[in-house]
């Protein structure tokens, strides 16, 4: 990779190595729920312990607002993930202090060990900031990659690392996903919002090896747990094949090696619980509705533990590779 001098020895003295639980949640495909599935990872390993850190890095600030943050406040700061990243940041790195951006969770009842980095309504304009960097600028578009993948590192500090994507290819979401060590896929199984999964896993492809973050498997969110059955209607099982089709036929050797023909990581249920949770801003009292269910279903709890549990254990199974 080609990267102007300048910019080698400003970053030459900074980690190498990626963050080793950063994790992009993404799909091409708006609506499927990849921030109701940040946030509750969120929630779920800062409740046994670990130190987590959510990113917003959407547009719509989705992650903020579920999180607590006032909507009239989102942008009240200069330390939203707008002014972090700008382009002004990249080529002066060692002077940023990252710490500053790190925010608490205005939602009462959240655990301790979650943190945030607030999002911007004005990312927009961000991208379009990147844009004029990348055109006029040769190799920009790596000097931000460098960036992200040093910025993650400075929150070294935290056990993981939690970017809630747009459904777009911004520069910042390709920046995103190279920096990371990881990507999750989070969709509906309806069959046009599974037509958005092999764009995403097929850009992700063309991600030099090096820099390719690892797929750890797909959630599905919003499924009709009809009649008692995991995998909901008939519809609902025609569209898993063929997300399970179009995983497979993406899959690096290595991936194919871990996920061992087991893509889908969890289903996630269409609950009124789970809106009110996300609604509720800085008073969830619903954060502990999720640990019921009223039926002989799985509890979203449940659901939830049993999804870290694996997620853990295939980047485990990474690290061993």
């Amino acid at each position: 990779m080609d990267i102007p001098e300048n910019i080698k020895q400003k970053l030459e003295n900074l980690p190498i190595d990626k963050h080793p639980g950063s994790i992009c949640i993404a799909n091409y495909k708006g609506g499927v729920g990849k921030t109701t599935i940040t946030t509750l990872l969120g929630y779920y390993l800062a409740n046994k312990g670990k130190k987590v850190l959510l990113i917003d890095i959407d547009p719509q600030c989705s992650l903020s607002l579920a999180a607590g943050v006032d909507p009239a406040k989102v942008d009240k700061t200069d330390f939203t993930i707008y002014h972090l990243v700008t382009p002004n940041k990249w080529a002066n790195i060692a002077k940023v202090k990252f710490s500053q951006y790190i925010d608490a969770v205005p939602d009462i009842h959240a655990p301790k060990e979650l943190k945030m980095i607030r999002g911007s309504f004005d990312i927009d304009e961000l991208d379009k900031l990147i844009i004029r960097e990348i055109t006029q600028k040769p190799n920009a578009d790596d000097t931000l990659y460098y960036y992200c993948k040093n910025m993650l590192n400075a929150f070294s500090d935290f056990d993981y690392v939690l970017i809630d994507c747009p459904p777009n290819k911004m520069y910042l979401t390709q920046a995103m996903l190279r920096a990371c060590s990881y990507f999750l896929t989070v969709t509906i199984p309806d069959k046009i919002s599974v037509y958005g999964m092999p764009r995403l896993l097929k850009w992700v492809k063309e991600i030099p090896k090096h820099e390719k973050p690892y797929l750890l498997g797909c959630v599905l969110n919003a499924v009709n747990r009809a009649g008692g059955y995991e995998y909901g209607t008939i519809n609902q099982q025609q569209a898993t094949e063929e997300l399970y089709k179009s995983i497979r036929d993406q899959l690096e050797p290595v991936e194919r090696k871990i996920i061992d023909n087991k893509p889908v990581l969890a289903h996630v249920p269409r609950l009124d619980v789970i809106s009110r949770f996300l609604s509720q801003g800085a008073n969830k009292s619903a954060w502990y509705e999720l640990r019921h269910t009223g039926s002989d279903q799985q509890s979203v709890s449940e659901i939830m533990m049993n999804l870290i549990n694996r997620i853990t254990k295939r980047i485990e199974d990474y690290a061993k590779i």
